[in-house]
């Protein structure tokens, strides 16, 4: 058994390693209640509880505790603030003069107690951010409109809200502030209206100075950009603006209503700050998403988690993508921003590695070393830094183990989204008979797996591609984020017909 600083059983159940037996089979109960199969539907349940199952085993018993406890590294202080389970999908690498992929499914979530505890959240200090150019008039802004408003209403006394337009320029409709005085601020977004063109960094810095006034890691710190359109000119400032509002604890999230809006840089301006892009098609789909992403920043347990990482010459981290709770790629820097972690979910991210030159390699291979930080609204001291480490034994017969199934089915469904990753990258590239070639194969697959009207968008675009060159943009972005979907079916819900 290879264990490191957050792959321990200490860590699968939120313990440290002086926990007491009683605290040990108390933590086991709890979690054991979390994930037995027969209480939580989720498809990972089964595995998370296995490995739960496997730690308390084990220190559960003296002895096989105390003979567990040589293996861990003498610096390990695993903190009992959040559980951790690391599942590789392989048991050992062969020693070998070619690479060798391994994916590692990364799960972090709050505590069982705490999960199962009463509902008592963190304040919110939360700016949306709305485009009112011309193009989001009619039941685009009305829809907008009556949903912020709805909103209002739901705000608890501690919590901040404010509310930015913009298109040429940009307007503060309600300051950051916990005043209450519905009658005044909903009669000030009744009279928002729609006029002019699309400057999304005007609306964003508005956004992001209401948020500073307010800036704490005691609350919960979001921006909320909804838009329709494309901003020119300005990206690389809405982009710098991103990086300091990540490096201050900001996550901001976007929406992106129809098909004429970036969504390359929508996606960028968001996964620098850990949080998410949404593709909505339809009124209905706007009003769902500002619904569910206000009550998602209302359940979070852990703000902006970020791996500070180092690989050495043998591996390389190739991709990373966030399954739960908002699916999304990850850019691959020195900083690995994760996003969120949910109350009563958890934050999933699945890691692909290359490990190169093996040969020589005899015990464990360190494969990442780093840490792993995350601020706590919660808590009396809300920062977070604990030491993580990634390994696996090197051996030159391996057993042969057939990969975990949760994550087998999850890289299956990822596959989808990443083949039409790399169609993308070809026909920006100019390489249409490969991003053809990747298509045909998306279409056969989403056939074999059911889902025969997104399969009809991909055939059709094909023909598209012959005849122009490229692709037409909505339905790019509905086999971009139709896919997506896919990837996690049970809390990514497709926001479009």
């Amino acid at each position: 058994m290879v264990t490191g600083y957050l792959d321990n059983f200490y860590a699968r159940l939120g313990l440290p390693q002086s926990a007491t037996q009683d605290e040990i089979r108390s933590a086991y109960h709890a979690a054991a209640r979390r994930f037995h199969p027969d209480l939580n539907s989720d498809s990972r349940a089964s595995e998370i509880f296995l490995q739960i199952q496997e730690a308390y085993e084990t220190l559960s018993n003296l002895a096989k505790r105390s003979a567990y406890n040589k293996l861990l590294p003498e610096d390990i202080s695993a903190p009992g603030k959040f559980l951790v389970n690391t599942i590789y999908s392989r048991d050992a690498l062969t020693q070998l003069d070619s690479p060798q992929l391994l994916y590692v499914l990364l799960t972090i979530m709050a505590p069982p107690d705490l999960a199962a505890a009463p509902e008592k959240r963190q304040p919110l200090n939360l700016s949306i951010v709305i485009d009112t150019s011309t193009s989001m008039n009619g039941a685009r802004l009305n829809t907008v409109k009556e949903t912020v408003t709805r909103l209002l209403q739901m705000l608890q006394p501690d919590d901040i809200l404010s509310i930015v337009t913009f298109n040429d320029r940009a307007e503060v409709i309600i300051p950051a502030t916990r005043s209450r005085k519905l009658n005044l601020q909903e009669a000030r977004i009744s009279i928002i209206s729609a006029a002019g063109g699309t400057e999304i960094f005007k609306g964003l810095q508005a956004g992001y100075a209401e948020v500073k006034q307010h800036l704490h890691p005691n609350f919960s710190n979001h921006l909320i950009l909804i838009t329709d359109g494309r901003t020119y000119g300005d990206e690389k400032l809405c982009l710098d603006l991103a990086r300091e509002a990540s490096q201050e604890g900001v996550t901001i999230h976007s929406l992106g209503i129809g098909y004429e809006w970036n969504d390359e840089f929508l996606e960028s301006l968001s996964s620098i700050t850990g949080g998410s892009l949404t593709y909505a098609q339809t009124p209905a789909a706007i009003k769902q998403f500002i619904e569910e992403k206000f009550g998602q920043i209302q359940q979070i347990y852990g703000s902006n988690a970020q791996m500070r990482f180092r690989t050495n010459e043998a591996t390389e981290l190739r991709y990373a993508f966030r399954l739960f709770p908002n699916t999304s790629a990850i850019p691959i820097e020195e900083n690995l921003l994760i996003g969120d972690i949910p109350l009563r979910q958890s934050l999933s991210v699945i890691l692909e590695l290359m490990v190169n030159k093996t040969t020589g390699i005899a015990g464990d291979l360190v494969l990442l070393d780093g840490s792993l930080d995350f601020a706590i609204p919660s808590a009396a001291i809300p920062n977070i830094n604990s030491r993580i480490t990634f390994s696996r034994p090197v051996h030159q017969q391996p057993p042969i183990n057939p990969p975990p199934k949760i994550l087998v089915d999850a890289l299956s469904r990822l596959s989808l989204y990443r083949l039409q990753e790399l169609a993308q990258v070809d026909l920006r590239t100019g390489n249409l008979e490969r991003a053809a070639f990747r298509l045909k194969s998306l279409a056969t697959q989403l056939l074999t797996s059911g889902e025969k009207d997104l399969a009809k968008t991909v055939m059709l675009e094909l023909d598209h591609i012959g005849n122009s060159k490229g692709m037409n943009q909505d339905a790019q972005k509905k086999i971009k984020f139709g896919t997506r979907a896919l990837v996690n079916p049970e809390l990514d819900k497709e926001l479009h017909p």
